[in-house]
């Protein structure tokens, strides 16, 4: 196999420790966007759904490109359309500053906790599989004491931060020839096909999220541990600042697979309950996923707060190599 196209990319394992968080106020790009996205479907543009509910492909745009008109109307449509698959982009040799720059617009850039990321560039998040390499592979997730059967594991992304991020830019580096898709979830469309009256019972709760296993787990094994633990306390049912519709803040939940916990103030068989309930609609409601898959040139823009997603590990004997660039938004309301 070949040396890695991109090596300036390339995973580096940095223990800097960084100031914790603070809150800063947030305005959403998306409430400034138009509702024909007259700026981002610009003349000789395609774009279609990739499935009714969920995800539109987008061709014959340059994301380097657009105006910042152009992406406050990306990103209404990312919390419209949940996910956003952008074909034939430059966007990966644009260089560093540019790609930051561009997520930044969406808001604060968020810095992963614990995992690997490019030498001096903390803000993006490293994605990397080869078969030909000699190092460990890096994980700050510990893993199942018995193997599971599948690689799917649903979750949004650092849901324990205070602010937890929205606009995510995931950038195809090097992709497999086949498999290395990544499935997603509307949990806009997953709140909307429940019932009337249970939706009045899910209002007011709230889910405990934490990272602090997640931490403690990597400091175990000598990788990073970059801030303090986190424990916060977010709304099981969201309401999305740009398009204010309602969504279910529960991928994951109480499965151990990711950091929301459990519903504060219910005991222990009341809250799994509830939650193995929305994380069966969730999972198993094919009617409301999507699957998005990569080229090289592949760009793929979600709104983290209103999808989940899993990574497929269904390939061998190929590289794959993405990085991954993060604003963070509000506190969840």
């Amino acid at each position: 196999m070949k040396a890695p196209k991109y090596p300036q990319y390339l995973p580096t394992v940095d223990h800097t420790k960084f100031p914790d968080w603070e809150e800063v106020p947030f305005v959403d790009a998306g409430s400034r966007g138009t509702t024909d996205k007259r700026n981002l479907f610009l003349p000789g543009s395609k774009h279609k759904p990739i499935t009714p509910r969920l995800g539109e492909e987008i061709d014959g745009v340059q994301i380097s490109d657009l105006s910042k008109e152009g992406l406050d109307d990306l990103a209404l449509l990312a919390a419209e359309r949940g996910v956003l698959v952008f074909r034939n982009q430059n966007f990966k040799d644009v260089g560093v500053q540019k790609q930051l720059d561009t997520v930044r617009h969406f808001g604060r850039l968020h810095i992963h906790p614990t995992m690997p990321y490019p030498a001096g560039i903390p803000e993006m998040h490293v994605v990397f599989k080869d078969p030909n390499s000699t190092a460990p592979r890096l994980s700050s997730i510990k893993p199942e004491e018995t193997q599971s059967v599948s690689s799917v594991v649903w979750h949004a992304d650092h849901t324990a931060e205070r602010q937890p991020p929205g606009v995510t830019f995931f950038v195809a580096l090097e992709v497999p020839p086949s498999g290395g898709d990544t499935l997603f979830v509307s949990a806009t469309e997953a709140y909307n096909i429940l019932s009337d009256e249970y939706k009045k019972r899910l209002e007011g709760l709230k889910i405990v999220h934490d990272n602090t296993s997640m931490l403690e787990y990597a400091a175990s094994k000598g990788l990073p541990a970059r801030f303090s633990p986190s424990t916060q306390l977010h709304p099981l049912v969201r309401t999305h600042p740009a398009t204010g519709k309602k969504f279910l803040a529960a991928i994951g939940a109480g499965e151990g697979n990711g950091q929301p916990r459990y519903i504060h103030g219910f005991k222990r068989e009341e809250s799994e309950a509830t939650l193995r309930l929305l994380n069966d609609i969730l999972q198993r409601s094919g009617d409301i996923q999507a699957r998005a898959s990569y080229e090289p040139g592949t760009v793929v823009v979600w709104d983290n707060r209103v999808v989940g997603h899993s990574g497929i590990q269904d390939f061998q004997g190929d590289r794959r190599h993405f990085v991954r660039i993060s604003a963070m938004a509000e506190v969840p309301v």
